[in-house]
């Protein structure tokens, strides 16, 4: 029920702190069922182990200097790592969860447009807050970029479980909220292509090449009606300046490849490059090769950002992040460990499963390189669900 509203709502339920819950439940059940737990020690789990340990040891050191609130809430970018391992309890149901799981993407596609539509055109719900002072539909459309390609795959999948006239109706949602996420979100659009180009191309399974080919047959068909829908839709700029259109998708491409013409899309760019390439300079130093700047300090203020946000803490890069906090060296090592999650995918022999986990996974971490994504809950819990559900997936084969 968590996973789905935060799949669902997104930053709408973010101040609900229903996944911190879990997370402080989740450890007390793991430490109750400590003897008769079963881990795969690989080195993956291991290093992830490790960073969870580190933290904890930044979060001891950062307390003789800043506030608990600041250290304990940087320190969840390795905390919430706890799901990875919290995911062992149930590695015996991973049928069941995969049903669960499989249940809450084959809506995405249709709720994640509704939602879209009550931000923009039913005002009562726009600016309705449950938790705390964000609107309930807020979503943040590199998240659902990510929710979007895991959809895509489970459905070519478990194509089988779902009727044909529904299939067909998915099918047009996944294009229409696509056209949508790439007018908005550069990261989430670019995730969603790479992690679905990935999975279809290294797949080895006949029956999900079939599956791809009979999709991409019908597919100028079903552009020919999402089209028409997608340019009827008017809705008024967001506060970076974008809008529903597909000029808005050519300049958003065309600034990934520094082509773009858009002043917004040219600022929002260089904004980020400056903050990155004073964490690259700093980090580089004595300091900051071995420690960091540690947990607590809000590197926006540390390092002379100026931000429309005011509660913007850490640079739209979470790689970037942990190199700013915990030194270059544990950089190296976290990306050692990304390394491991990876590349798996371009084995050749890999099962259909481990290969959908991992091109999710890569996803995820390419869309946290521009945003603040796994940082908070609603990227974080499915984040490290994902990654536990690659580590008992890969000790049940």
């Amino acid at each position: 029920m968590v996973m789905m509203l935060y799949v669902f709502l997104n930053k709408g339920v973010a101040y609900s702190f229903l996944v911190e819950f879990m997370w402080a439940a989740g450890i007390v059940l793991l430490i109750m069922n400590r003897k008769s737990l079963i881990i795969n020690v690989s080195r993956p789990v291991k290093l992830l182990f490790f960073f969870i340990v580190l933290s904890f040891l930044y979060i001891l050191y950062g307390l003789t200097r800043y506030s608990l609130i600041d250290v304990i809430r940087d320190s969840f970018i390795f905390q919430y790592a706890w799901f990875a391992f919290i995911i062992f309890l149930y590695q015996d149901e991973q049928d069941y969860i995969w049903n669960r799981l499989f249940k809450i993407y084959a809506w995405f596609p249709i709720v994640g447009f509704c939602i879209f539509l009550a931000q923009f055109f039913i005002p009562s719900l726009s600016e309705f807050a449950l938790f705390g002072n964000i609107p309930l539909v807020l979503y943040k459309y590199g998240d659902m970029g990510i929710h979007l390609l895991i959809s895509s795959v489970l459905l070519l999948m478990y194509s089988d479980k779902v009727a044909s006239k529904k299939r067909g109706l998915l099918v047009l949602f996944i294009v229409l909220d696509f056209l949508i996420i790439a007018a908005y979100s550069r990261a989430g659009a670019l995730s969603y292509l790479i992690g679905l180009f990935c999975f279809i191309y290294f797949n080895k399974d006949a029956v999900l090449k079939s599956r791809t080919r009979f999709v991409m047959k019908w597919l100028p068909l079903v552009m020919l009606i999402v089209i028409p829908l997608y340019v009827s839709i008017q809705v008024n700029e967001n506060f970076q300046g974008r809008s529903i259109g597909f000029d808005q998708i050519k300049d958003n491409f065309g600034s990934i490849i520094g082509a773009g013409i858009n002043a917004n899309s040219e600022n929002n760019v260089t904004w980020r490059l400056i903050w990155w390439a004073k964490i690259i300079d700093y980090s580089f130093s004595p300091t900051g090769m071995f420690i960091g700047k540690g947990l607590g300090i809000s590197l926006a203020d540390s390092d002379g950002i100026l931000s429309l946000d005011d509660e913007l803490r850490s640079p739209h890069n979470f790689h970037l992040n942990i190199m700013a906090r915990f030194g270059v060296i544990l950089f190296f090592v976290w990306v050692y460990w990304m390394h491991l999650i990876i590349k798996p995918i371009f084995k050749k022999q890999l099962g259909t499963l481990s290969l959908a986990i991992s091109c999710i996974l890569m996803a995820f971490l390419l869309n946290a390189s521009f945003d603040v994504f796994l940082e908070g809950p609603m990227g974080a819990m499915p984040f490290w669900t994902w990654v536990g559900l690659l580590f008992i997936t890969e000790a049940r084969s």
